[in-house]
């Protein structure tokens, strides 16, 4: 038979098949032949890739391609190839042809797993379709988003060493076990697991009570738990609901109340124990995720992950706005609350301690550089890495008990992602685990104290303070993150390698050994699993600042806005959670990156100045695909509130207009509009992507330059909507349950 013919004949019949199986039409409104087979109607001379030229003739010549793209971009401009030519090689690869019209076409070319219907059945990847790959293809069953490419998250079984505590004797170390549901007992005389205490979920938290007799663990996410387990035996004798990802429990020195994190609730839980009865929540900035007690069990300092701050006057764009995240200090007996802020730029508060002796907290965060250029990382120029120091005796004070903050990086080598923290008995160490680049740094505490008394002028600005005070050790593993003291020994907890390490700081010879929590380095990886470690890698940047995490941890948003430089100079634009983006092209607000594909790709070579590689890349994009949205706090028991429910419908009023551009499964048309908000003068276009509403609860500050930080000021102040509504007619009440609405989904 006729290659031609067999070909057009067998791609005809895919496409039926397709739209029969999978419901996915090519939207993308061709002719006949451009329908079932663009990549070779662009592709004018057969090579297998499409050159510029090719590519503005495909666009000139198919009139209603050109229509759907017009209907996405400006009329005045055009679709710039470098756009769509990801790895600048000067030609299109049928990958990088088929991200362009997905980006463009409404819906997206994507079926049930997230491929497009030509590239699920073309199962070789060479751009044909053979009768052999027809009969092979079978649509994935419901709920199974992994595509034929790699394996199924069930296939593998990780433990994910995460929070630690020890008992007062040394002798034992109880590590949360997040991804295994399971809290590990490690002997420190056998450097093994001991003992294994099965939970329902994932613990976020542990602490022992006073007398070691009892281990409390928080575990779970929307329906969060604390449990009560007999720290020897490992029986649960009570189990109680919380709120939203509980953490960090803390428990008062006589053992009488117990405080946790709810992190997503945005609060601290404070119990009264034995009979974990709660007394009442104590609201504090946001996603509080750990906290210490102070000795004498009168203060909690608690951590807030990420700012609560608008990025931008509306009204006076120019003005200089301080984004910083901020510790919430509660007084224990009466439940206030004093917030105090950590230097402009800080983020990603992970952890702190005290000092042996109880006058000093330190915490570990990155400060990002948010009003810099990012032209280039040398020195910094975008994050840097640090610990914070606050005096506990003066936390009263107008400062707050602000002492200073220290950069841990040094002047060409950064030290990405700080993590977990802990002092030495002895007062003499401070140990910092460097998540992003897999190092134990370890502080002479007592000179760093020394260095700040003498010269405590803008140490947060100097990157050779702790160059001739730390030693940076390398750690044999990814996802350095918990970090505990035994006297002069210290164990660090690598969260994606399934193990704990032990580092000797005693021995004549300091030492390393490695203790399994689970398969350890022999452990099998999937491929999201490894995406989700290049994602956490600063080893993959140049010089090590900063890695994906630093500015999406968890694949989320850290509240900040960023001049970008691939839409020119001057018109910063807020950070963007990547829940969704998989599912939502094109992706920025602007549209100019046709998938996440190409954001991946572009985002190493002028985010992280390297080289994109193939495997960390093509990981990356089924981790981001794969990234599952949590429920909302706002609902109740999982379902809308009764406010949410009044404001569905006024969601799904015609009138009031809501649905008209966030609409269909992700809450967005893929579409872009002028909603009104271009306010700087270097912001050349006013026409921005329609986000997705999925998780938007998680995302604040709100619109393209994070001007509102709550989400009803966007319809009462921003009248957000108007262009396209008539949310005017709105009352305080209806605006109420349309926010409680938009933050349930």
């Amino acid at each position: 038979m006729n290659r031609n013919f067999a070909y057009h004949h067998i791609l005809s019949v895919c496409f039926v098949l397709t739209v029969f199986v999978t419901g996915f039409l090519f939207v993308m409104p061709m002719d006949a032949d451009e329908e079932r087979r663009p990549f070779q109607t662009a592709d004018k001379n057969h090579d297998g890739t499409v050159t510029k030229a090719e590519f503005e003739q495909f666009l000139a010549t198919s009139k209603k391609t050109q229509t759907t793209i017009l209907r996405r971009f400006d009329t005045s401009e055009k679709i710039p190839f470098v756009w769509v030519d990801v790895d600048r090689d000067g030609s299109l690869s049928p990958a990088e042809f088929l991200d362009f019209l997905n980006a463009v076409a409404t819906p997206p070319l994507r079926d049930s797993d997230d491929r497009t219907a030509f590239g699920h059945i073309d199962v070789n990847n060479d751009g044909y379709i053979t009768s052999e790959e027809i009969m092979m293809y079978k649509k994935p069953e419901t709920g199974n988003q992994i595509t034929k490419t790699h394996e199924t998250r069930a296939t593998f079984s990780y433990k994910g060493p995460s929070q630690m505590v020890t008992n007062k004797s040394g002798t034992k170390i109880y590590v949360a076990q997040h991804d295994g549901n399971e809290i590990a007992v490690i002997s420190t005389e056998t450097n093994t697991v001991t003992q294994t205490f099965p939970l329902e979920s994932g613990p976020n938290g542990l602490t022992l009570s006073p007398d070691e007799k009892i281990l409390y663990v928080t575990s779970g996410g929307y329906r969060g738990k604390l449990a009560a387990l007999d720290s020897e035996s490992g029986k649960v004798l009570n189990t109680i609901s919380t709120g939203h990802t509980p953490m960090t429990p803390k428990v008062t020195p006589d053992g009488g109340k117990l405080f946790l994190c709810n992190r997503f609730d945005g609060n601290v839980a404070e119990y009264e124990l034995p009979e974990m009865k709660l007394i009442q929540y104590i609201k504090v900035v946001r996603e509080p995720c750990d906290s210490l007690l102070t000795p004498d069990g009168k203060k909690l300092l608690v951590l807030n992950f990420l700012p609560k701050d608008p990025n931008c006057v509306p009204e006076n764009p120019e003005t200089e706005i301080l984004v910083a995240a901020q510790i919430s200090v509660i007084d224990t007996a009466i439940g206030t609350v004093k917030n105090i802020r950590l230097p402009k730029g800080t983020c990603n508060l992970c952890s702190v301690c005290l000092s042996s002796d109880g006058r000093y907290a330190y915490m570990t965060h990155i400060i990002s550089h948010f009003t810099n250029s990012t032209d280039k990382l040398d020195a910094g120029q975008m994050n840097v890495n640090a610990v914070s120091l606050f005096d506990m005796d003066a936390i009263d004070n107008d400062k707050g008990g602000y002492v200073n903050t220290v950069l841990l990086d040094d002047p060409e080598l950064g030290a990405a992602n700080p993590w977990g923290i802990a002092a030495s008995s002895d007062g003499k160490k401070i140990f910092v685990a460097i998540s992003g680049t897999n190092e134990l740094i370890v502080l002479d505490a007592e000179a760093l104290h020394r260095q700040l008394e003498s010269d405590p002028d803008h140490p947060s600005a100097n990157l050779n303070f702790t160059t001739q005070i730390k030693n940076r050790v390398p750690l044999k593993g990814k996802g350095a993150r918990e970090v505990v003291t035994i006297g002069k020994t210290v164990y660090v907890g690598l969260y994606f390698n399934d193990l704990v390490v032990k580092y000797d700081t005693g021995a004549e010879k300091e030492s390393i050994k490695v203790i399994d929590t689970g398969p350890g380095l022999q452990m099998a990886l999937s491929q999201e699993r490894i995406g989700e470690i290049a994602w956490n890698d600063a080893t993959l940047c140049y010089q090590q600042w900063q890695s994906c995490a630093s500015c999406h941890p968890d694949a989320r948003t850290t509240g900040m806005n960023w001049d970008l430089l691939h839409d020119g100079a001057g018109n910063p634009k807020n950070t963007k959670s990547m829940v969704h983006s998989y599912d939502t092209p094109p992706t920025m607000w602007l549209g100019d990156r046709f998938s996440v594909r190409q954001c991946t790709r572009t985002g190493f070579q002028y985010i992280m100045f390297t080289k994109p590689q193939s495997e960390p890349c093509e990981c990356i994009d089924i981790f981001v695909q794969l990234i599952q949205p949590l429920q909302s706090p706002y609902l109740v028991n999982g379902q809308l509130s009764e406010k949410a429910k009044r404001g569905k419908k006024l969601f799904e009023d015609k009138e009031i207009g809501c649905a008209n551009c966030h609409s269909g499964p992700f809450f967005t048309n893929r579409k872009m509009y002028d909603v009104g908000t271009r306010v700087l003068p270097y912001e050349k276009k006013g026409k921005f992507d329609t986000p997705t509403l999925i998780e938007v609860w998680r995302t604040a500050p709100y619109l393209h330059d994070g001007r509102y930080v709550n989400m009803k000021d966007v319809f009462k102040i921003g009248k957000h909507g108007n262009q396209n509504g008539h949310l005017e007619k709105m009352t305080e009440e209806q605006m109420d349950d349309l926010a409680e609405y938009v933050l349930s989904l």
